[in-house]
């Protein structure tokens, strides 16, 4: 299954591009899941991803969310203003 994840903010320094395509074996992915794997291929990123929004397809979503194949996620990180 293919999952285009897109990195907002400042997580897209953090990884080194706006967007990336994933590809993980089966069906039965959650949006957890997806957090787990990219903590793994991304220290840097593990501490962050615990404070950030995800949304799936526009969608703001759960963890226990259930991806499918083509799904678009996005990593939000929160915004402060003043």
């Amino acid at each position: 299954m293919k999952i285009q994840v897109i990195f907002y903010g400042g997580l897209k320094q953090d990884v080194g591009t706006k967007q990336q395509t994933f590809e993980f074996p089966g069906d039965g992915l959650t949006v957890g899941g997806l957090v787990e794997a990219l903590k793994a291929q991304y220290p840097a990123l593990a501490v962050r991803l615990d404070t950030i929004a995800y949304a799936v397809n526009d969608e703001i979503v759960e963890l226990n969310t259930v991806l499918r194949d083509g799904d678009q996620a996005g990593l939000l990180p929160p915004v402060s203003g003043g």
